[in-house]
């Protein structure tokens, strides 16, 4: 049986094909559209075939859909949950979730025991989770990148840490800009997840905060431009 992980909660959707048994990972595919949900309603289906043809491997050989829940970017974590839960019903595999920030920071962990995990959240904020080496988890923040603080010294990671560097290079050591260890992978989520099958209506996207368009409703009820 196979793991089909996705996510499209940042500007790359990434999808990977690994073994359930032993979690080796047989297929990485990640696209990079430069835009805000990374391209995901083009690119991620297309990615999930390409990831199962480099693999070897067919969509009847999926057991589990792993799908990244974010926080992110609103439109790509949506379009991945809906994706997901096409796939496991088109193919009676069971259906996992995890959040971004646990897979942006596996790698990492595999490097450091304590990193700390940053994605971009546009609007000036960060979406923030510490990993600590006593192998505690906080809950994941969204807030300016000036008022995050922590004890310790972090390995800091994600797209929010490049960006931000400024704000944020007093926290903890940051890899240079081009590090894949500031980039969401699919690999991630096989890495760091727990596999536990949940139900279509549990596959509930981590916003953290508003969507956007929630806020420009909210100052514009009338619907007027």
């Amino acid at each position: 049986m196979l793991i089909l992980a996705l996510d499209a909660s940042t500007p790359v959707t990434t999808v990977a094909v690994a073994r359930m048994e032993d979690r080796e990972v047989l297929a990485e595919i990640s696209v990079s559209s430069g835009g805000p949900s990374g391209g995901a309603s083009e690119a991620l289906l297309p990615a999930v075939h390409a990831a199962l043809g480099f693999a070897g491997e067919e969509l009847s050989s999926v057991g589990r859909v792993l799908c990244g829940v974010g926080p992110g970017t609103f439109t790509g974590i949506r379009i991945a949950a809906a994706t997901a839960r096409a796939l496991a019903f088109g193919t009676g595999a069971a259906l996992a979730k995890n959040p971004t920030l646990d897979a942006l920071a596996a790698p990492a962990l595999s490097c450091r025991a304590d990193v700390l995990a940053v994605i971009d959240a546009r609007r000036g904020q960060v979406f923030a989770r510490r990993f600590s080496a006593d192998g505690s988890t906080t809950g994941i923040s969204c807030m300016a990148p000036e008022g995050l603080s922590t004890e310790g010294n972090p390995l800091v990671v994600g797209d929010g840490a490049v960006r931000y560097r400024g704000a944020l290079e007093g926290l903890g050591p940051i890899p240079p800009d081009g590090s894949p260890l500031h980039r969401v992978s699919a690999v991630g989520h096989v890495i760091s997840a727990d596999l536990s099958p949940v139900g279509a209506d549990d596959l509930v996207p981590i916003y953290v905060r508003e969507p956007d368009a929630e806020v420009r409703r909210d100052l514009n009820p009338w619907g007027r431009s």
